[in-house]
């Protein structure tokens, strides 16, 4: 009796709890985002009142696609709320769950049944028009028989047949009319078939989250759900706006996002984020590196390539030793037999870096203002905002390539924040030229932007010697003699900076000499430009209307048996 009145009282105790405990639907939207190169953590924001007590807020209709590690919640009540452990579970749905493709699947069936009942009534009206035909060459019998028998009654077959055309007619423009249908339909079809190319999601699963909680009274409960997922990306655009006269650039940083996570991001929080989660978050564990000595007779038995004896004997008729190949071979071995033992040593799997290289800088660029971003892969180019420059003018030529010459830019990044890479779009006094890329750039580097032709600079290149010749009176040589003039004029009404650059030959085999000709080539130019062999630069400022002449002369000599390339 003590222990069924017990049970009583603990029934008693925890059925109201049960009764109350109930799951509550939330209907969330996404309010922000955070991009990275290869993914992106959307937060879903809800605001809702809860009762007191214990209960489960339930998620429904989220991404099939996220990641159900990265599910977290935040909450903030004026009330004491506790939340419990996440549960998160796949649910089937019959239809498509991203809403615009059902709406478009839905819209295709329409279409596709449009078609289907239009070519059933084009089916009965050819039937009729084949009814009428089929008449019309009776009557035309039986014509020709009143004619025989003179019993033709004129009024009366006129308004057959005047009946039959226009029945006739009404059939054809019918036919007609559905052409013009199903012609219209399918354009429709194609059009809406791109359309859901472009969504390409085809899911028909959902996650759904139960959040417990328990709350001391009844509140209003602002409630965050975050969570990553594939499918999106970013990279920096930038605009470099040129005005020639003043010699100001303007530099402009642009986000392009794109995204098919099967949902239109609206209104929302952007964050751009540098940080590449896919990367890992330490370095792998390091294992031993064994090292043996190689028993090459032991490695053949046990590989099955039979005994050394008898390999030696499919070798008669060899020469014992042919200077330089037993040690290639031997090495060749060597380093095959090493290949294959280190093929079968374990490793740790290394990391592959994303596709936006931001040589370790970390950083995030918040948009200003809502952000929209459509869910069918369209790029959204977003402001990001502006980079301080200094800046000044050179005009590059490169007379071995054209007379043409180029305005170059160098700009030098200020401020304290580095500038990741990516296309650049080249603006010159507001008209597009081209675009170029841009490398990653930290504080107080220098880079080169080249914007199109100046026509205000004349450039005209001769040569003055191409000869081949042979010297020496014992050990003959050939030798190639080369001389070169360059012409510059300034017309522009300002001084401008001008820099030539040139190559001259360069020897990978001492029996090859190189040599400038010092008194045929004008002073003052730097040698293996930027560690390049080979690229000489001459620069000075040229005057309004001013001229200037580049000289350059070298020679090349190697011995006369030998033949060289390159030149």
């Amino acid at each position: 009796m003590r222990q069924s009145f017990f049970a009583l009282m603990v029934f008693t105790a925890l059925s109201p709890v049960s009764a109350w405990a109930k799951d509550i639907p939330v209907e969330s939207t996404i309010y922000a985002a955070t991009v990275y190169s290869d993914r992106a953590t959307l937060t879903r924001s809800v605001k809702i009142d809860i009762p007191a007590g214990a209960h489960n807020l339930v998620f429904t209709g989220l991404p099939v696609s996220l990641f159900a590690d990265s599910l977290r919640t935040e909450g903030r009540a004026k009330a004491n709320v506790t939340f419990g452990a996440l549960t998160h579970k796949r649910e089937s749905h019959e239809d498509y769950v991203v809403p615009k493709e059902k709406e478009l699947h839905a819209q295709l069936v329409v279409l596709q049944d449009q078609n289907r009942l239009s070519n059933v009534e084009k089916k009965a009206l050819r039937a009729g028009q084949t009814f009428l035909e089929n008449i019309g060459k009776q009557a035309a019998l039986r014509t020709n028989e009143d004619i025989a028998k003179i019993e033709l009654n004129s009024g009366s077959w006129s308004a057959a047949a005047d009946s039959l055309s226009t029945k006739m007619l009404e059939n054809m423009k019918g036919s007609l009319a559905l052409d013009i249908k199903i012609r219209d339909a399918n354009a429709k079809i194609r059009k809406i078939q791109n359309e859901l190319r472009g969504l390409r999601t085809g899911q028909k699963q959902t996650y759904s989250v139960t959040v417990p909680f328990e709350s001391d009274k009844a509140t209003t409960l602002n409630i965050d759900l975050s969570y990553q997922l594939p499918g999106v990306s970013w990279q920096p655009i930038y605009d470099a706006r040129l005005d020639v006269k003043s010699g100001k650039l303007e530099l402009v940083q642009y986000g392009s996002v794109w995204q098919r996570t099967g949902e239109d991001w609206t209104d929302i929080e952007l964050t751009l984020s540098t940080a590449q989660p896919s990367r890992g978050t330490g370095l792998p564990d390091l294992h031993p590196n064994w090292i043996a000595i190689i028993n090459h007779v032991r490695k053949m038995k046990s590989r099955g390539g039979g005994n050394f004896m008898s390999m030696s004997a499919n070798t008669r008729g060899l020469p014992t030793t042919v200077p330089g190949v037993d040690d290639e071979l031997s090495a060749a071995y060597i380093s095959a037999v090493e290949d294959q033992d280190e093929a079968n040593v374990e490793r740790a799997v290394s990391f592959q870096a994303a596709q936006i290289n931001t040589e370790g800088f970390v950083g995030e660029y918040k948009i200003t203002g809502p952000a929209t971003v459509k869910s069918d892969g369209t790029h959204s180019k977003l402001l990001v905002g502006g980079f301080e420059t200094e800046t000044w003018k050179q005009v590059q030529i490169k007379p071995q390539f054209s007379t043409d010459a180029y305005l170059v830019i160098k700009t030098k990044l200020k401020g304290d924040a580095p500038l990741l890479p990516g296309q650049v779009n080249l603006f010159r006094d507001g008209a597009f030229i081209g675009k170029t890329y841009l490398p990653m750039l930290r504080p107080n580097d220098v880079e080169e932007l080249a914007f199109g032709i100046d026509d205000n600079v004349r450039v005209k290149r001769n040569t003055l010697k191409n000869e081949r010749s042979e010297a020496g009176m014992i050990t003959k040589e050939s030798v190639v003699e080369r001389q070169f003039v360059t012409e510059i004029q300034n017309l522009h009404k300002e001084p401008i900076d001008i820099a030539v650059l040139e190559t001259v030959p360069v020897s990978r085999d001492k029996r090859l000499r190189v040599e400038i000709l010092k008194d045929k080539t004008t002073s003052g130019y730097e040698a293996d430009l930027h560690d390049v062999k080979g690229v000489t630069r001459w620069t000075q400022t040229l005057q309004p209307q001013a001229k200037a002449k580049i000289m350059l002369g070298w020679k090349v000599t190697w011995p006369k048996s030998e033949n060289v390339s390159g030149l």
